[in-house]
């Protein structure tokens, strides 16, 4: 069996799994598998001192998600908005490692003053 291969397996049988990373998620209506990871989303966000666009009062999460079971089959578009858990969203970026989508979204999300 060829390493592609062994990654393959490993998606579903490892790092998706319900009873150990994996979580069930809503894009656009359709249930996803996903492991959703807000502190690297805000790691990232925080080490980007060139984005001029930097705002507190906006929320991020980076999600891994297998290409496989994708809506569409196919790569979501960088600055289109698309519903997460019915949440409108936008999304940021898109990676695409091994047959995982690691999709990085955005919304605004004003906080109370006080």
């Amino acid at each position: 069996m060829a390493f592609k291969d062994r990654v393959a397996n490993d998606i579903n049988r490892c790092f998706m799994r319900m009873d150990h990373f994996g979580e069930t998620h809503y894009w656009n209506g359709y249930e996803i598998p996903c492991v959703p990871d807000e502190e690297e989303a805000l790691k990232r966000k925080n080490n980007n001192v060139n984005d001029i666009s930097w705002d507190n009062n906006s929320r991020s999460v980076l999600i891994h998600t297998p290409l496989a079971s994708f809506p569409g089959g196919r790569e979501p578009e960088p600055n289109t908005h698309v519903m997460y858990d019915n949440r409108s969203m936008k999304v940021i970026s898109v990676e695409h490692n091994m047959g995982v989508l690691g999709i990085t979204l955005s919304a605004f999300d004003p906080r109370e003053m006080m």
